[in-house]
């Protein structure tokens, strides 16, 4: 038969227990940096310590989202940079033209000059950023115009321009919706001539003019190339603003990540200077427990009688 253990017995070594049982936690959630890793640990942080886990990850994903956005805002502005460039200098190129009489070899100079810019200003309509076109709207993969001397404008639009995408903040308030490459150097007119500002067809009169040597026809592409420098600067100020809204949102995902992550920390992770001073109480505790069960088994049987 075994030994019965007596009540106090008992009663210690469940205390004894007790103690080396939190001893093991605290020493755990130190040595881990982790306070609640399980449920169990403390049921009541779990449902905040879920909620901040959940924003950290929106946040997070709202951080590369608008990386992207931004950088290929950047790019565009850069690319919309260099075109504004390329038309003054268009313009200046017409200038010298229309002062030009009929016959002049620097009629031919120009046009080179001119159809250089042209090609140019169909190459950053196709400009890509994060493997897509950043022009083309919702066709993506693909740039919308090639050059093509045989249509009015000098190029050929290979895809309609559609752009449905709408970029969103965090709080889901939009700031930036993509505009084509029709947008920015083809605007047209409902009937679907080219509208006033339309950049290729005002390079494309500027060639033609330079073609015919025609001075007042310089003239007249000179008026256009100004009202494409116009419309080209808007769409440049256009992305300025989006490259603002798109700093302020980052700023705006960044303070909120770090404000969950803060209150993440508090639910879930150790307070290690009070964890130390739990870890050192419990150790007391359970050297008092054993120093006063020594003394107690030192008794004899003749300590209690006399």
């Amino acid at each position: 038969m075994l030994p019965r253990v007596n009540g106090s017995t008992e009663s210690y070594l469940a205390d004894l227990d007790r103690i080396q049982s939190n001893l093991d936690t605290i020493q755990r959630q130190v040595s881990s940096g982790i306070r609640v890793g399980l449920a169990s640990d403390d049921p009541s942080a779990v449902p905040g310590i879920l909620e901040a886990q959940s924003q950290i990850a929106a946040d997070q994903q709202s951080q590369t989202n608008l990386n992207l956005v931004k950088a290929e805002l950047q790019t565009g502005d850069g690319a919309l940079q260099q075109a504004v460039t390329l038309v003054e200098q268009a313009i200046s190129l017409g200038a010298r033209g229309a002062n030009l009489a009929p016959p002049d070899p620097q009629y031919s100079v120009l046009e080179k000059q001119v159809q250089s810019i042209q090609e140019q200003l169909v190459q950053i309509s196709a400009t890509s950023a994060n493997g897509r076109y950043i022009f083309s709207g919702d066709l993506e993969g693909q740039a919308l115009y090639t050059l093509d001397n045989t249509q009015p404008t000098g190029v050929r639009r290979l895809a309609p321009a559609r752009s449905t995408l709408v970029i969103a903040d965090t709080d889901g308030t939009p700031l930036w919706k993509p505009i084509t490459a029709q947008d920015i150097f083809d605007a047209r007119n409902p009937d679907g001539t080219p509208a006033a500002g339309n950049v290729f067809a005002a390079v494309n009169s500027l060639v033609s003019a330079m073609q015919s040597q025609n001075d007042q026809a310089a003239q007249t592409a000179i008026g256009m190339l100004k009202s494409a420098d116009e419309h080209l600067n808007l769409q440049l100020g256009l992305y300025g603003i989006a490259e603002n809204r798109a700093s302020d949102a980052l700023d705006t995902a960044s303070k909120s990540l770090t404000n969950e992550q803060q209150a993440l920390s508090t639910d879930r992770d150790t307070d290690v200077a009070s964890a130390a001073i739990q870890l050192s109480q419990l150790t007391l505790q359970q050297q008092a427990a054993l120093s006063a069960r020594a003394k107690i088994s030192q008794l004899s049987l003749f300590d209690f009688l006399a």
